[in-house]
């Protein structure tokens, strides 16, 4: 208590003094300003600021006024900035040491000039801070392609917000009003939070390698296995067991629940996939809960009310209206060399009996093969073959023999019917990297753990359940049915247009605070969390 009085009345100090020299002060930022508008090189106390874009217009609207005149406006700030870190961020990268170090300064020197750089300083930290806070500190299309959702602009007005709010003495309710809200990001907060008083507790213990781990089995492993599911909370703490070392129904069902929670076949037995997942140290599964706080800032200031959202690391897609899951179903995604893009679009209508045309990547480079081995191959899988103009030609007169990847003047497609490769219907959101969700005959695939098999499009495991519900009650399995079975090609657009987004998250939380992750399938985690951890570049002025 004693020192935070003293930092007070440091700032108090600092409060009366800036408004004695305020003239000579404004003249010094304003100077400052000038200086290194044209070559983006605005300098503070022997630095450049990062917000160069930001700064002169904030300070062209106020006259380059000191904007910290007030101690309370200070005092929030540093209580903001520390808590960046609940934000998965770093405070470090917001100028923190050097702000209490020209606090300290200002209070044994009155030197205009290192009032000019704290002012400066605080308003560099308070634009990053928030823009971050917006959009994220990381860009993810600079570090890695495959992310092409529109990054948020930064409202032009946004100056006037912070000029009101130290106006007002009300910092952190700014803050408050522009840090992200949506329940997937809210509650992943919550979780980071969590995982990190387990981290401060010693983190939970190890399950050694052993025998498999199932209802009735005697291990000593058990005691640790029931320590570990208690402090993740998969096991309530209140369970008694009758011997520690048996795997007993308690056990079973927290496994049953720590396998849901990460994505795996619910059997209740630890094996050798759940055990992996077990031995997982609490800050690692810490680091993937601030990588997807930070991808959760790059879109959730964008997402509408109602939206469909596949998340291609889970392998499943969501309805969500009125932050509520309405439909859920599993998927099957894009394999490692063939990523599902990452983007968003408008599902604006429905095709029943669709027929698929192949890409000529995949007509040249897998069929073609199969052609000239077999030339039964078109009439096995119900195609045909076209010329570039649509004209339905006899293969029987092509020598397939003769053509190659570069040398294949023909489009394939493959008719209607149950073997379909697009299966049943096909959902369209019209898009440049021409995917979209559709069915499949290959259901089986659908029960796989991991469900990376396609080349980029969305294989959907509940299509009709997605129609209907995107349909609304007219439609039911009866007038489906009529139309599957005419085999004709049957459009049906959306009488409502909806909004799909495909991310890629490897950590989320429901908003009973229930944590889950799902495996880095494209391995796209270590690049962000570098970035992610990089220090903010403060370069000194030449």
């Amino acid at each position: 208590m004693y020192i935070k009085s003293i930092f007070i009345s440091v700032l108090l100090l600092i409060s009366t003094t800036i408004i004695a020299q305020d003239n000579q002060v404004s003249d010094i930022i304003k100077a400052k300003i000038e200086a290194g508008v044209d070559d983006s090189s605005i300098a503070a106390d022997g630095i450049v600021l990062y917000s160069q874009k930001m700064l002169p217009s904030y300070y062209n609207s106020t006259n380059y006024q000191q904007s910290w005149r007030e101690s309370k406006n200070i005092e929030e700030l540093l209580d903001i900035l520390k808590g960046s870190y609940n934000e998965g961020l770093t405070p470090s990268d917001y100028h923190l040491e050097r702000i209490n170090r020209l606090i300290s300064d200002v209070s044994s020197k009155e030197d205009p000039n290192i009032y000019a750089d704290l002012d400066l300083i605080l308003t560099d930290a308070i634009i990053t801070y928030a823009r971050h806070l917006i959009i994220g500190k990381v860009s993810q299309k600079s570090i890695r392609p495959g992310w092409d959702i529109p990054q948020l602009e930064i409202p032009e007005e946004s100056r006037g917000y912070l000029h009101t709010a130290l106006s007002n003495k009300q910092l952190k309710k700014m803050i408050n009003e522009i840090m992200p809200d949506h329940f997937m990001y809210m509650h992943l907060r919550n979780g980071l939070s969590a995982y990190r008083k387990i981290a401060e507790n010693g983190g939970w213990p190890k399950v050694q390698k052993g025998q498999v781990l199932k209802l009735d089995v005697k291990d000593s492993r058990n005691v640790k296995l029931r320590e570990y599911l208690t402090i993740t909370g998969d096991l309530p703490p209140t369970t008694v067991s009758d011997n520690d070392s048996i795997y007993d129904i308690n056990l079973e069902d927290a496994v049953k629940k720590f396998q849901f929670r990460h994505n795996l076949n619910q059997d209740g037995i630890v094996g050798k996939g759940t055990l992996a997942l077990i031995n997982i140290p609490v800050e690692k599964r810490i680091e993937e809960l601030r990588i997807n706080m930070e991808r959760s800032r790059w879109v959730v200031h964008h997402l509408p009310q109602d939206f469909l959202v596949v998340n291609i690391a889970g392998f499943n897609i969501r309805r969500i209206t009125n932050d509520s899951t309405v439909f859920y179903s599993r998927v099957i995604v894009g394999k490692h060399y063939h990523e599902s893009p990452i983007f968003d679009g408008t599902l604006s209508y429905i095709e029943i009996n669709p027929t698929w045309t192949l890409p000529y990547s995949i007509a040249t480079k897998e069929t073609l093969p199969k052609l000239k081995k077999n030339p039964n191959y078109l009439a096995d899988k119900n195609m045909i073959i076209m010329d570039r103009d649509g004209k339905e030609l006899d293969p029987s007169t092509i020598d397939f023999n003769s053509l190659s990847r570069g040398n294949f003047p023909y489009i394939l497609r493959q008719k209607a019917g149950p073997n379909n490769a697009l299966g049943e219907v096909k959902f369209m959101f019209p898009n440049k990297y021409s995917v979209y969700l559709h069915d499949t005959p290959a259901r089986s695939l659908f029960s796989r753990e991991e469900r990376a098999f396609s080349h980029g499009c969305i294989r959907l495991d509940k299509k009709w359940e997605l129609l209907m519900n995107l349909m609304g009650p007219e439609w039911d399995m009866a007038k489906i049915n009529e139309i599957v079975t005419s085999q004709e090609t049957t459009r049906v657009s959306l009488v409502q247009p909806i909004e799909i987004i495909l991310l890629y998250w490897t950590a989320g939380a429901d908003k009973q605070d229930l944590v889950f992750f799902n495996k880095d399938v494209y391995e796209r985690d270590p690049v962000v969390l570098k970035a992610l951890n990089k220090p903010m570049n403060s370069k000194k002025v030449k």
